[in-house]
């Protein structure tokens, strides 16, 4: 197989069909006529088709969410190759991510390039981010601190709402299940020649069950509401501007420490961007983009506030991508980050910031095809920190490719490592460094006789892991004391067979703490997930099942969750003039299996909505 230029834009027309700025990659999946091919604009901030990446690349479209039915994240994402999920108790209960092996804080989360999650946790909501909003999903497993800077330890996701559309398009949902669940979705899309813009809106409840073993023995509901809007306006010389919000807002019912109490939270999450495109010329474009997070959770116990976290988190980029020539292609860039917090708890800080400046470069040569990037970031807490990377792919016969990297990342330290202070004398530390990785990669890949598949093999490093140390009886503060390795093997394969769309996705992880030789909490050894859809007539039929082996919920891997397995069933039908029927039985053989000690995972349950969409 011959090698190909690493960019799809590398001349003139075709950089008109894909656009140079990774995010103006919105509009080309709006306005053209023609079904696009499978984009990429994560792995390296620049958009190129999933197959030419060097990176491990997983990508799920609007065509594939609508397909699986899912109405939170990890029921979407659980399985795929690389990527494992731990919680318990349903619908809108804390999710921990877990990419490549590497710990829930060491995933980058990104809605519309705008970095989200808790500046005091370090971790990112899941549980509140809603699918219906979503027009695709860009998962990057491996490191990609040397594009992002901190936190891109075992990969970056990036999420993009869902842009207007061509012409004007109504949509409605209306739906209910198991345990109460009801929903109701409206949204409207226009796009012309010069612009357009889309407005959606939806509200998800549930009743919940009883989400711990033993303790508040009560339903634990759930109740969401999300709104998503954007714009996006062409501007003279080929300049583009866009204007996205996503905002999310609730309250979620808890089981806390005492059974005889009632705990919920009202929580906000919310990411709003801008972004200006602009080419400067037929091999430079310079895109600008301003964007605002938000992560707030006030606690209640009693209907008396207990508690309340509030992260904002302020940040712009300016991104340049010039075009060399002969498949080359440079991108300069720089990054500012700004965290704040107000809580009803005290720390010594309340703000931090962050500049961080990043150069990669790409080229395509007749052996192969390059990848090198470079990122600097300097932060007001911590110092500076260097990292980079290095990728090859070739061509090795067959149809086959090989592709091998190594990268270096980091892990910034929370704002409860560094400056949390309680009063009983546990504390934050200011003199904490950031956690550091280093990883290999090595890839191969193919297409023969309509079989897409891929194999990776990974080691990732983590130094200088912190964690919170008893100091003194009853005081607590964190410290660099421990390290990780993470080995571990991932295959996909694909296929069409008997009018059937078959896929298989396969994690073999081998995650241990390197000073105890034990393996890390909540992470399964083994993964193994199969999806098949069919079209039989107008009825459209999909499957899922999810296989998943041990794992332990403590350091110590004392308390052992035992392995399990889950079925899910989909079906889809068209009605007439616009109107559809949906329906889903999750968990159909009603396992009974947990992902965190005492906590539980949903058990059988249906669903049934009614959609319309017309233009």
């Amino acid at each position: 197989m011959p090698n190909r230029p690493p960019f799809r834009f590398a001349t003139p027309t075709l950089r008109r069909r894909l656009p140079l700025g990774g995010l103006g990659l919105l509009a080309a999946l709006g306005a053209q006529a023609e079904e696009p091919p499978v984009i990429n604009v994560t792995a390296t901030r620049t958009a190129q088709t999933a197959d030419q990446s060097l990176a491990a690349v997983t990508v799920i479209t609007r065509e594939e969410i609508e397909r699986s039915q899912a109405r939170g994240l990890a029921e979407l994402l659980r399985g795929l190759a690389g990527i494992d999920f731990s919680g318990g108790g349903g619908y809108g209960k804390v999710t921990s991510a877990f990419l490549r092996g590497a710990n829930s804080g060491h995933v980058l989360v990104l809605v519309d390039g705008v970095r989200m999650g808790s500046a005091t946790l370090g971790g990112v909501s899941w549980q509140y981010l809603d699918p219906r909003m979503i027009e695709r999903i860009e998962i990057v497993r491996g490191p990609r601190s040397h594009l992002y800077g901190a936190d891109a330890v075992g990969g970056v996701v990036q999420i993009f709402t869902r842009p207007t559309t061509q012409g004007v398009i109504n949509e409605a949902t209306l739906g209910g299940g198991s345990e109460g669940a009801g929903e109701l979705a409206v949204a409207r899309s226009e796009n012309g020649a010069e612009g357009g813009y889309h407005l959606r809106l939806s509200h998800f409840e549930t009743d919940g069950f009883d989400a711990t073993h033993g303790n508040n023995p009560d339903r634990d509901g759930f109740r969401s509401t999300t709104f998503s809007g954007g714009l996006h306006r062409k501007l003279p010389g080929d300049g583009e501007l866009r204007l996205n919000l996503l905002h999310a807002l609730g309250n979620n019912d808890y089981d806390g420490w005492t059974a005889e109490d009632r705990f919920d939270n009202d929580f906000v999450q919310q990411a709003l961007s801008g972004e200006y495109r602009q080419p400067l010329g037929e091999r430079w474009e310079s895109r600008l983009q301003l964007g605002r997070s938000l992560d707030r959770a006030d606690d209640f116990r009693n209907g008396v506030r207990s508690s309340s976290f509030d992260t904002e988190r302020r940040q712009a980029s300016w991104q340049n991508d010039l075009v060399l020539g002969q498949g080359a292609v440079l991108t300069l860039g720089a990054d500012w980050l700004d965290d704040r917090i107000d809580s009803s708890s005290s720390y010594r800080r309340t703000s931090r910031d962050n500049w961080g400046l990043f150069a990669e470069y790409q080229r395509g040569f007749d052996l192969g095809d390059l990848n090198l990037a470079l990122r600097r970031d300097d932060n007001e807490a911590f110092g500076a920190h260097t990292t980079g990377g290095v990728g090859w792919g070739m061509a090795v016969g067959n149809g086959m490719r090989l592709t091998a990297s190594y990268a270096t990342a980091f892990k910034a330290p929370t704002m409860n490592d560094l400056y949390y202070v309680d009063p009983w004398g546990s504390s934050g530390s200011p003199n904490l460094r950031p956690e550091e990785s280093q990883s290999f990669e090595l890839g191969l890949s193919g297409r023969h006789h309509g079989i897409g598949w891929e194999l990776r093999a990974f080691q990732s490093d983590i130094d200088e892991l912190i964690q919170w140390v008893e100091v003194a009886p009853w005081q607590w503060q964190p410290q660099n004391v421990a390290s990780a390795r993470i080995e571990g093997i991932e295959g996909r394969i694909e296929t069409a067979l008997a009018e059937w769309r078959l896929s298989a996705d396969l994690t073999l992880l081998d995650p241990r703490d390197e000073t105890t030789d034990l393996r890390l909490p909540r992470r399964s050894r083994e993964t193994l997930r199969l999806d098949a859809n069919r079209e039989l007539g107008p009825l459209s039929v999909g499957m899922t099942w999810l296989l998943q082996g041990a794992r332990y919920d403590d350091p110590a891997n004392q308390v052992r969750l035992p392995g399990f397995g889950t079925f899910d069933l989909r079906i889809h039908y068209p009605l007439a003039d616009g109107w559809s029927l949906r329906g889903e039985a999750r968990n159909l053989m009603g396992r009974d299996y947990s992902t965190a000690a005492g906590y539980r995972e949903p058990g059988r349950s249906l669903f049934l909505s009614i959609n319309y969409r017309t233009r």
